[in-house]
C-alpha cells in the first residue's frame, strides 16, 4: 500500500469510527494530533481507533477528542479526513471554543473565575502579605504580654498605619479590578468595566461591611426611583455580583455597537452601557445576591447549631466554594450579631479553610512541573496562610483542580475539630494563622490545633491526589503517546516547518511588539516582529539556519534562516548592561543550527531581581525585504509554536 493509500484509508476509517460526519462539531489538527469536538463521544469506538494503521494513541481532554498520529503524517490524514467527510476546516482556537461549549455550567464558572483572577494575582498577593504584616504589628499579646508591637513601640504606629492603607486598597476596590479583567474577558471595553466597579464601591453607598449593622439598626439608605425602592449598598470584597455586572455590560455594549449609528457610537454606547448596567446591577443583581446570601446564612447556622461536628465538617467542606463566589461576605452580618452575644464560630472555620488552601497550594508547588505555577504557588500559598486565599485558589488550586479538592477535605477536618471544641472569636479578624489573636483566650490552643489539622490534611490529601492520574493530568505526560497521554511534551515536538513561518524560540506569553517596555523595540525601529514574556530561561533555534551574530554579553543572538530571513532574539530590555551575567551561550557565531536546538539559557529570577524585564523581542531585522511581517499569536505559547509569518514581496 502506498503512502497516499494509507493516508486515504486511515482518514476513511477514522471518520467512520468517530461516529461519522454528523457526530463532528469541529475538526482541526496540531503538529501531531487530530483535534475533534464530537457531539457524543460515546459513539466513538476507541478500541478500533487505536487499531487504525497510522494511529499512535488517543485521549479526550477539555472537551476535545484527540487522536495522536504524529508529526508530518497528521497533516496528510487531516486533509483527507475533512475532504472525505465534507467538513469545513477549523483552527485550534475554534476547536477550543467549541470544546468550551461542551463544559457544564460549573466547569464554565470555574474557568471564568480562574481566567478573571489570574491577571490580578500580583496585586492580591502583595495585599495579602502586607495585611499579614499589619496583623503582626497590631495583634495584642502576640510578642508582648497585653500589648501589640505598636503599643509597646509607638514609633511603629505610623508605619503600621501606612502598611494597613497599602494592604486594604486592593480589597476595598476589588470590584474595580474584577470589573476591568472580567469585562475584557467577556469582550467588552475593560475601562467601562472598571467604571462599573467604581460605581459598585462608590463612597456615596453604604459600605458592604457596614451592612450587618445597618440591618440591625434599620438604617439602610435607599433611592426612590420611578416608584422603586433601591438599597444604596456597596459591593466591597465581592466577586459574583461584579462578574454578573461585567457580563451584562459587555453584552449591552456589543448590542449597542450593532444598532447605534456610527456617528453617535462613541457618544451613546458608553453612556447607555454604563447607565443600563448600573441600573440592572442595583435593582436585580444586588437583590438576587443578597437574597441568596440570606438563604445561605440561615442554612449554615442550621448546620452548625443542629448537626454539631458533622455540621462543622460540612461547613468547612463548603467554605471554599463559598469563597470562590464571594458569598462568604454575606456571613458578615451574622458574625457581627454572634460576636455581640456569646461569640462567633465563623472565624475559626474560615481560618481552617484558608490555611487548608495554603497547605494544598504549597503541596501543588512541590508537585507541579510548571515553573510558572511553582512561582505563583510559592507566594500565594504564604498569602493564604495569612488569610488571603484568592491568589492561591484562583491562580493555582482551581487551575490544577486536585489541590482545590484537597483543600476542601482539609478544611472539613479542621472545621469539625473547631466545632467539636467550640472555638469562638470575640472580634472580627484575619481568617488565617494570625487569627488566633481574635479568639477567646480559652479557645486559642484549640484554634491553633484546628488550623494545624487543616494545613496538614490539606497538604496530605493534595499529595495523595497528585499521585493519581484521575486527578492530576500532569501524570499523563509521563506515559507514552500510544497509551493515550495528553503530554505537553508532544506539543514540544518539532513541527513540520512551514515556509515563511518563524516559530517561537521560547515558551511563555506572546505579546505584540508595541507592548515591549522600550521605545526602540515598541516603535519597531529595529524591525517588525513579536515578543515573548518567557516562562523559563531557555532560548531555542526557531528555524534552520546559521548563527550570524552572538553578542559578547550573550543577551542576544542573531540567526539567518536558510531562506534568508535575518532574525534577532533579544533576551530582556537593556540587559546589555548586565555584561553577560546570568546568561550562558550554547552555540558560537557561525554555527549551523537545527530547529529546536538550544541557543541560550538565562537566569530569569536574577535578571528580574537586578531590575530588568525579561520580555524577549523576536525581530525580523530585514523587514524591508518583505511585503508583510505579521504576528500569528498572542497569549500563552509553547516553544516551536508558530509566532511570526513573513510574506515575500
Amino acid at each position: 500500500m502506498t503512502k497516499e493509500e494509507r493516508y486515504q484509508e486511515s482518514a476513511r476509517q477514522l471518520l467512520k469510527l468517530v461516529g461519522g460526519k454528523e457526530n463532528i462539531i469541529s475538526a482541526a489538527h496540531c503538529a501531531t494530533r487530530l483535534r475533534l469536538v464530537l457531539k457524543d463521544e460515546s459513539k466513538a469506538d476507541v478500541d478500533e481507533i487505536l487499531k487504525v494503521d497510522l494511529v499512535k494513541g488517543q485521549f479526550a481532554n477539555g472537551g476535545q477528542f484527540q487522536i495522536i498520529i504524529g508529526s508530518g503524517t497528521v497533516d496528510e490524514v487531516y486533509k483527507r479526513f475533512i475532504e472525505i467527510g465534507g467538513i469545513s476546516e477549523s483552527s485550534k482556537s475554534d476547536v477550543k471554543q467549541a470544546a468550551a461549549q461542551k463544559m457544564n455550567p460549573v466547569q464554565r464558572l470555574v474557568k471564568t473565575l480562574s481566567d478573571v483572577f489570574v491577571p490580578l494575582i500580583p496585586a492580591l498577593v502583595a495585599s495579602g502579605l502586607m495585611m499579614g504584616l499589619n496583623n503582626v504589628l497590631t495583634a495584642s499579646g502576640l510578642f508582648v504580654p497585653g500589648q501589640s508591637l505598636v503599643e509597646a513601640y509607638p514609633f511603629l504606629a505610623d508605619f503600621a498605619a501606612m502598611i494597613n492603607t497599602f494592604a486594604s486598597a486592593a480589597y476595598a476596590f476589588l470590584p474595580i479590578l474584577i470589573g476591568f479583567s472580567a469585562t475584557k474577558m467577556f469582550g467588552g471595553n475593560p475601562y467601562l468595566g472598571a467604571v462599573i466597579g467604581m460605581i459598585m464601591v462608590s463612597g456615596d453607598l453604604l459600605n458592604a461591611y457596614g451592612y450587618g449593622t445597618a440591618v440591625t439598626e434599620g438604617t439602610i439608605p435607599v433611592w426612590n426611583v420611578f416608584g422603586l425602592t433601591i438599597e444604596k449598598v456597596g459591593y466591597q470584597g465581592t466577586v459574583l455580583p461584579v462578574l454578573a455586572a461585567s457580563f451584562i455590560l459587555a453584552f449591552v455594549e456589543k448590542k449597542l455597537h450593532k444598532y447605534v449609528p456610527e456617528v453617535l457610537d462613541n457618544l451613546l454606547t458608553p453612556l447607555l452601557s454604563v447607565m443600563i448596567t448600573g441600573f440592572v446591577t442595583f435593582t436585580v443583581v444586588g437583590g438576587i445576591m443578597r437574597t441568596a446570601g440570606n438563604l445561605l446564612t440561615d442554612g449554615l447556622l442550621w448546620l452548625h447549631d443542629s448537626l454539631g461536628v458533622i455540621g462543622g465538617m460540612i461547613f468547612g467542606f463548603l467554605y471554599s466554594p463559598l469563597t470562590m463566589t464571594g458569598m462568604h461576605h454575606s456571613l458578615l452580618p451574622v458574625e457581627i450579631q454572634l460576636i455581640a452575644g456569646a461569640g462567633s464560630f465563623l472565624l475559626a472555620i474560615a481560618s481552617c479553610n484558608n490555611v487548608a488552601q495554603g497547605g494544598a497550594t504549597i503541596c501543588a508547588m512541590l508537585r507541579t512541573k510548571d515553573p510558572k505555577m511553582k512561582s505563583v504557588a510559592a507566594t500565594s500559598g504564604v498569602s493564604a496562610m495569612l488569610g488571603i486565599t484568592e491568589p492561591a485558589m484562583f491562580g493555582v488550586n482551581l487551575k490544577l483542580k486536585y489541590p482545590f479538592y484537597g483543600a476542601m477535605l482539609g478544611s472539613a477536618l479542621g472545621g469539625g475539630y473547631v466545632t467539636l471544641t467550640n472555638v469562638l472569636n470575640s472580634s472580627p479578624g484575619s481568617a488565617g494563622v494570625i487569627g488566633f489573636v481574635c479568639v477567646q483566650p480559652d479557645s486559642m490552643m484549640n484554634f491553633l490545633i484546628g488550623v494545624a489539622i487543616s494545613v496538614v490534611a490539606g497538604f496530605g490529601f493534595t499529595y495523595v491526589m497528585s499521585n493519581m492520574k484521575r486527578f492530576n493530568k500532569e501524570l499523563e505526560t509521563e506515559t507514552a503517546p500510544a497509551a493515550g497521554s495528553t503530554a505537553e511534551e508532544i506539543e514540544d515536538e518539532i513541527p513540520v516547518m512551514e515556509k515563511n513561518v518563524i516559530y517561537s524560540p521560547l515558551a511563555g506569553e506572546a505579546i505584540p511588539m508595541s507592548e515591549v517596555p522600550d521605545d526602540t523595540f515598541a516603535a519597531e525601529v529595529l524591525g517588525k516582529g513579536m515578543a515573548v514574556i518567557p516562562s523559563e530561561g531557555k532560548v531555542v533555534a526557531p528555524c534552520e539556519g546559521e548563527v550570524s551574530t552572538l553578542f559578547d554579553t550573550r543577551h542576544a543572538v542573531g540567526i539567518t534562516t536558510k531562506d534568508g530571513t535575518e532574525l534577532l532574539i533579544h533576551v530582556g530590555v537593556n540587559t546589555v548592561e548586565l555584561e553577560g551575567k546570568y546568561y550562558t551561550a550554547h552555540v558560537t557565531q557561525g554555527d549551523k543550527v537545527k530547529p529546536g536546538q538550544l541557543l541560550l539559557t538565562f537566569d530569569m529570577q536574577k535578571i528580574q531581581a537586578a531590575g530588568y524585564p525579561v520580555v524577549t523581542p523576536v525581530i525580523v531585522a530585514n523587514t524591508e525585504e518583505y511585503k508583510n511581517v505579521t504576528g500569528l499569536k498572542t497569549g500563552k505559547i509553547r516553544r516551536m509554536e508558530p509566532l511570526i509569518k513573513v510574506e515575500e514581496a
